[in-house]
């Protein structure tokens, strides 16, 4: 009943926070057209596939258990190398409890290339895109803060534009161990992944929809999954911000979290 409790507390929060945001005035946008840019462009970088260049930092808490909690300082962005060559970065550093003391630590770094390339299926827009990514753990995985392993991550997607203001993205990404350390357990996982994002011009932002399952080949191949929220609004053309809400273990099936939230500051250049 508590746990339910602080759900409903971390949902009234964000539902103020989109009221305020939608009460918002338009920053400092000028006419329509320089709305929809800003929010375009917001919207883009929570869009894997598509052409932007930008730079994320973030805090989110995470509620593993009842006993456990979990906080992580981030940093996310992609540089466009070639219109159609996409690299990416990921830089975590975290403040767990989860052995019964709390421990600090960076936990992991992840690198992304992706090769980006259009098409045009059934008359709809779309981007095809192949890569592959590199996690490297950082942390101690007896401390809570790592993975106990290194993996390597061959994925392809599809960025489908079936409108102006919507974008939905189908992923698949397979995840592999090829070295364990500290205890860590090897790693063989699919993640299928459904992306929906839709531009708000109304409030200068951007409403990502981002359900993330997992296949786990070394447990009988075991499902879970889980489903993230973030509502963000530009500032100025190239400065943002967004909120995020995760439903973890206290909706849907997961080992990950029961739930989360999280506010990040988006750099457009």
């Amino acid at each position: 009943m508590v746990r339910k409790t602080v759900v409903q507390i971390v949902f009234e929060v964000l539902v103020a926070l989109i009221v305020i945001a939608a009460l918002a005035p338009t920053a400092t946008a000028d006419n329509k057209e320089e709305e929809w840019d800003a929010a375009a462009a917001g919207a883009d970088a929570s869009n894997p596939t598509a052409v932007v260049n930008f730079q994320d930092l973030r805090y989110r808490y995470f509620d593993i258990d009842p006993d456990t909690e979990k906080m992580s300082f981030e940093t996310e962005g992609a540089y466009m190398l070639h219109p159609r060559f996409k690299v990416t970065n990921e830089l975590r550093l975290v403040y767990t409890d989860q052995t019964g003391s709390w421990s600090t630590d960076l936990e992991v770094l992840q690198l992304k290339g992706l090769f980006l390339t259009d098409g045009q299926p059934f008359g709809i827009k779309v981007k095809y895109a192949l890569g592959v990514e590199w996690l490297k753990d950082l942390g101690d995985f007896e401390d809570g803060t790592g993975s106990g392993s290194d993996q390597i991550a061959p994925l392809a997607g599809i960025g489908w534009m079936p409108t102006e203001s919507d974008s939905i993205v189908t992923l698949v990404q397979y995840f592999y161990s090829y070295d364990t350390h500290d205890g860590g357990s090897k790693v063989r996982k699919t993640g299928p992944r459904l992306i929906y994002i839709r531009k708000l011009p109304a409030i200068v932002g951007w409403f990502k929809a981002d359900y993330k399952g997992e296949i786990d080949h070394e447990d009988n191949e075991d499902y879970s999954s889980v489903l993230e929220l973030q509502l963000g609004t530009m500032f100025t053309p190239r400065i943002g911000a967004y909120i995020e809400g995760f439903l973890g273990d206290e909706v849907l099936s997961t080992d990950a979290y029961n739930y989360s939230m999280g506010l990040g500051i988006r750099f457009i250049y």
